[in-house]
């Protein structure tokens, strides 16, 4: 694989993919219609959303079990007490 650098501060690494035909023709519509600017441009994009996408089933996933572990919601109950007191508090004292 070889790296070339993007813009933006980004750098892309050159590989060869396996595309379905159909989405491969999507892809060029989308590129006639100026929807995205090219073939690398649509995939990358695609990937940053299933990426975006997966993160946040991970992240909802860790959620749903914090959630049975009861250790963790009374800490998070006592940290949510913790800035109830302090945003009730007078701060012209300190």
């Amino acid at each position: 694989m070889k790296k070339t650098s993007g813009g933006e501060g980004m750098s892309y690494i050159k590989t060869t993919i396996n595309l379905k035909v159909e989405y491969k023709k999507q892809l060029n519509e989308l590129i006639e219609e100026e929807i995205i600017s090219s073939t690398t441009d649509g995939i990358n994009q695609a990937v940053q959303l299933l990426l975006k996408e997966k993160k946040k089933q991970k992240y909802m996933k860790k959620m749903a079990a914090a959630a049975q572990d009861k250790s963790f919601i009374e800490r998070t109950m006592k940290t949510q007490k913790d800035f109830d007191a302090i945003e009730t508090e007078d701060f012209e004292k300190w």
